[in-house]
């Protein structure tokens, strides 16, 4: 989607119908930036406003691909991963900075008006909310169970790893051929697993199909021979070695031990564990697309995204953390641990009260952007209340100024449709209604210098006076 202010009946990449006029957006897009760039200035600082600038922009850019249903499953991976990453930075900076400091407030507001007029421009709705919300929490649920998996089959690694260790490191000729025994029989077990989720026969060219079957079954007979076979050889070594029978074999000559020493060396177990192992990766792949890819449709290519996107994020990022681990400061990584543990729950509820808020009527449909963003440059301002009055009547009249030229562009759009071309009118009424706001701030600060400097000994009484005076005074020319 282009941001050069593309004409309604031009679609665009993420879709265009339902949102205000590009000239009217353009005046209400610049008018929340140049607020936040002034609070940035004055008081929170340029870099933190425009760190958040960045997160909230992907956060809306991935909601965005989710809005529609002609996307493919590498935009809604793409659409997903944003949403689980810079969505929950977003959701846990909406909910905990006023908790840090009462200005944090402030920065909550500045959020929330850069997340709605952002969703003003990629026309995202209540269909937009639900389907992300749906998103993260099953790309939650995935993560912990492939977090899960993957504990489980670490702590599994390390235990065969220490088994073949001491298993290598023995000299009992009895431990080197019941060890060969047991990998040999695990290693054919998990060979045959994975045939069986190995799409051979399917890749097999069709006119050769027939001899891929005989030959898989051979080697199916083969592997369970060699699983029953390593076994019952364990079992009858076992019950010569109880028995004492063993001890006619010279298993104490050092040629015998040498040999059978050899069968527990790492030239001997380090190919059978390997082809276990590759076997054992390539079956749960296969196993893992086939059930990602096993139901089609719109909605099926988005759960399989979003499982892709949880199951990526618990491969992707403890490596991508260790390998940056000398060059990120150390919060990094706690940091990391608590947007992936808490921040998609935090993003579901706030996406879940959004589409609530609609359903009951709080939050109009139609221009949510519009709306969001007027009622967080509200709260920047309630932030700023105690420290800084230039704000606080820059942000009230940004709201307003907001609403107005973005209700405006969509009842143009409303009452004219989309094709015709209403820039100069849309001009003429941003340009008038921001002469108006302008006014309206410059009259507040005049009236706050008086409050603050002639009436600063006369009580509260007398300011107010002023101020209603004043009010009503700006109120006259704006009548009608």
């Amino acid at each position: 989607m282009a941001l050069s202010g593309p004409r309604l009946d031009r679609p665009s990449a993420i879709g265009d119908e339902g949102r205000p006029r590009a000239a009217s957006l353009w005046i209400a897009t610049l008018v929340v930036v140049g607020l936040t760039v002034l609070a940035g200035v004055r008081r929170v600082g340029v870099a933190d406003l425009t760190t958040l600038a960045t997160v909230v922009g992907m956060t809306v850019a991935g909601i965005g691909l989710l809005e529609r249903d002609d996307r493919g499953f590498v935009e809604l991976f793409v659409g997903h991963g944003f949403v689980m990453t810079f969505g929950s930075v977003t959701a846990l900076l909406l909910v905990a900075a006023p908790l840090i400091e009462r200005e944090w407030l402030a920065v909550t507001g500045f959020a929330l008006a850069l997340l709605g007029i952002g969703f003003a421009w990629a026309d995202v709705g209540t269909e937009g909310l639900k389907r992300s919300a749906e998103g993260t929490a099953l790309a939650y649920a995935s993560l912990l169970a492939a977090t899960v998996v993957g504990l489980l089959l670490i702590g599994i690694g390390v235990v065969v790893r220490r088994g073949l260790l001491g298993l290598v490191a023995g000299t009992s000729p009895l431990l080197s051929i019941g060890g060969l025994l047991l990998v040999a029989a695990g290693a054919a077990w998990t060979v045959l697993l994975s045939f069986r989720w190995l799409p051979v026969r399917q890749l097999t060219r069709r006119d050769r199909r027939p001899a891929m079957e005989r030959r898989l079954a051979t080697l199916r007979r083969v592997l369970r021979g060699t699983i029953f076979g390593a076994l019952g050889l364990l079992a009858a070594l076992t019950v010569l070695a109880l028995g004492g029978w063993l001890s006619a074999i010279p298993l104490r000559e050092p040629a015998v031990r040498s040999a059978l020493a050899a069968l527990s060396s790492w030239v001997v177990l380090g190919p059978i564990v390997g082809v276990a192992v590759a076997s054992l990766l390539a079956g749960c792949t296969a196993f893992g697309l086939r059930a990602l890819t096993r139901q089609f449709g719109a909605a099926a290519t988005r759960h399989s995204a979003a499982v892709a996107v949880g199951v990526a994020l618990v491969v992707l990022v403890p490596p991508a953390l260790l390998t940056l681990l000398f060059a990120l400061p150390p919060a990094v990584g706690p940091f990391a641990v608590l947007v992936l543990a808490v921040g998609p729950i935090v993003f579901v509820v706030v996406a879940a009260v959004g589409v609530l808020a609609a359903w009951l009527g709080l939050l109009p449909d139609r221009a949510a952007g519009p709306a969001i963003a007027a009622a967080g440059l509200v709260i920047a301002a309630i932030g700023f209340a105690r420290g800084d009055p230039v704000l606080v009547f820059a942000c009230v009249a940004g709201a307003a100024l907001v609403w107005d030229v973005s209700s405006f562009g969509l009842g143009v759009t409303g009452e004219l449709g989309h094709i015709p071309d209403t820039r100069r009118l849309e001009l003429f009424h941003g340009v008038l209604a921001t002469g108006v706001a302008a006014v309206a701030v410059l009259v507040a600060i005049g009236l706050n210098l008086i409050r603050t400097g002639v009436f600063a000994d006369v009580g509260g009484t007398g300011a107010v006076v002023a101020v209603a005076i004043g009010t009503l005074l700006l109120l006259l020319p704006l009548r009608g």
